[in-house]
């Protein structure tokens, strides 16, 4: 559109800018809905001004152009006479033809510069036709003029056009009653101007915008030169409208005005695409959370369950203390003085009679324990990646927002490396681990080293040599004097000794594991934790850049309603 009041140049060229960086914002979106409507509003500031005509057939919308006009530019009936739009503007001679699927006529009437009026089919078409004009002209029009025939009240389809031009584009409305001729008298076009009022109001909540004409009383009163008829047509107000209410300021200020109106409705819902996508990211931040907080506890429940295998472990040890010592007691006596001579028959007898069934039982229990353990930790994995796949999932609600579409890549990567980390656990190095520490509780308390010998030898050996190395003390003591005497309190030393060994080699080795099981699966946690960094990352930083885009919006919105007030206000 010309802008031909210099004032109002710049008002639209901010206008423009505004409208720019909101489809910027909207952009970020990638909502294509809100991109489309928003260029229909920028490109509605460069285009002439349109008047769209719109009603069903048989209620004389071609018949009131025709007669606004004082021309039969558009065919008439009371079936559908035409398929197609047609746009009426101003040329400096009469000429008809067709651009983008429109029939196009030209009129050399001056009062059409700066403005074109555009014929639609009836609105109860078909489908295909209801589209396009819905699309293409609806969201083009400056002012929508709705055809209501006065013979009937408001069809179902026509009501359901209002709202959504009313409701979608947020369009300025003003409804022809056509075929007032019908009434037969003053008072019965007052009842029936009153009735459409009414309904109109009732049924969409506004103060309507009303000017009852009949395009036959004018089209009458212009033939017959019959001032009288075509003030009764009404039409004198609908051509007072048009062309003089609707002055060339006029016209550019309600563009304003209707694009800045529209800016906002396009505002507001771009705050709430972002505080859907806001909200989404704050949904699965907490989610992220929970998820962490499982792996510690499931960690915790992992760890506590271990004292099965290491309360068994206490068990086998503990029936190995009471043999241990009953052995001892019988062993230490003064009757055994040549046996305890032998360091090798005491150290068979030792094996055979004690520690033969221990070293079955433990080694069969550290073998369980190890086997849970690669199970608990693969467990572990597959629990967290369920309740993953369960949480955290990729939301197609809106297919064409590209923030959804990164979200739902970045999940996928995450997710493969959870997928990585478990089927990386080695059985081998957690069964290791166990092991190492349990050979160290045996190294702490008996002093000797467990080399490659199996846990459960490796603990019988080293209180075989503890047996041997107290028996052959006795040995001694025994071939003296005072043999006889001595040897009860050596004996209960001895059973002391070996008790007390025992003991604390149970809770070092308890201990041990525990803290072992307590490092692996700590480990395994931190793991898992840090494969959600990048995630955890990501919902920080988007949630920041689409809260600040918020702020923008809510910006933008606040600077069109400025705009709109200075349009409403005359200079």
């Amino acid at each position: 559109m010309q802008i031909l009041d210099e004032k109002y140049s710049k008002v639209v060229l901010e206008e423009k800018l505004l409208l720019q960086a909101l489809l910027a914002e909207i952009k970020e979106l990638s909502d294509s809905e809100l991109e489309s409507r928003l260029r229909s509003v920028e490109e509605g500031l460069d285009n002439l001004f349109s008047l769209v005509f719109i009603g069903e057939f048989s209620t004389g919308k071609s018949s009131v152009i025709n007669a606004l006009l004082g021309q039969d530019l558009l065919p008439r009936g009371i079936t559908p006479t035409t398929d197609e739009i047609t746009v009426i503007k101003y040329g400096d001679r009469s000429e008809e033809s067709a651009e983008n699927g429109c029939r196009v006529i030209s009129v050399p009437q001056d009062r059409l510069k700066g403005l074109f009026i555009v014929d639609t089919p009836g609105t109860n078409v078909t489908i295909a036709q209801h589209e396009r004009l819905t699309e293409e002209y609806i969201p083009k029009a400056d002012i929508v003029f709705f055809t209501i025939g006065a013979e009937r009240a408001v069809t179902g389809s026509e009501a359901k056009l209002i709202k959504f031009i009313k409701e979608s584009w947020l369009k300025n409305i003003v409804f022809l009653l056509n075929k007032i001729d019908i009434a037969s008298d003053e008072e019965e076009l007052g009842t029936l101007i009153w009735h459409t009022r009414d309904e109109l109001e009732r049924s969409f909540g506004i103060k309507p915008h009303l000017i009852p004409v009949s395009a036959k009383l004018a089209r009458e009163g212009k033939t017959a030169s019959d001032p009288a008829l075509y003030s009764r047509s009404g039409f004198a107000a609908l051509e007072q409208y048009i062309f003089d209410t609707l002055s060339e300021e006029e016209r550019i200020r309600m563009k304003i005005r209707a694009a800045s109106e529209f800016a906002v409705s396009i505002c507001e819902e771009t705050e709430r695409a972002l505080d859907g996508h806001i909200g989404r990211i704050s949904e699965d931040m907490q989610r992220l959370g929970e998820f962490e907080k499982k792996l510690d506890s499931m960690k915790d429940e992992i760890v506590g369950n271990s004292s099965q295998f290491t309360e068994r472990i206490r068990s086998r040890l503990l029936e190995f203390k009471t043999r241990g010592i009953e052995y001892i007691d019988e062993l230490i006596r003064f009757t055994n003085i040549f046996k305890l001579m032998s360091k090798q028959k005491i150290a068979k007898e030792f094996e055979y009679r004690v520690s033969r069934q221990t070293v079955s039982e433990l080694e069969k229990d550290l073998d369980a324990m190890v086997t849970w353990t690669e199970k608990s930790a693969r467990t572990m994995l597959d629990s967290t990646i369920e309740f993953y796949n369960k949480s955290i999932r990729a939301d197609t609600s809106n297919v064409t927002t590209g923030f959804i579409y990164d979200r739902t890549r970045l999940v996928d990567t995450v997710r493969n490396e959870l997928e990585t980390k478990r089927r990386a656990i080695d059985p081998a190095t957690l069964g290791g681990n166990l092991v190492d520490s349990a050979r160290g509780a045996v190294a702490s308390v008996l002093g000797v080293q467990a080399g490659s010998l199996a846990l459960g030898a490796a603990v019988v050996s080293a209180f075989s040599s503890l047996l041997v190395d107290i028996t052959g003390i006795l040995a001694t003591v025994a071939v003296m004097a005072t043999a006889f005497a001595i040897l009860p309190k050596k004996r209960r030393d001895a059973m002391k000794e070996f008790g007390g060994k025992v003991d604390a080699l149970i809770d070092e080795m308890i201990s041990g594991v525990s803290s072992q099981l307590e490092r692996d699966f700590s480990g395994i946690k931190i793991q898992v934790s840090d494969s959600l960094s990048p995630l955890r990352n990501f919902y920080r930083m988007e949630k920041q850049k689409l809260s600040e885009s918020k702020v923008r919006v809510s910006g933008l919105k606040s600077k069109f309603g400025e705009i709109k007030e200075r349009a409403v206000l005359k200079n």
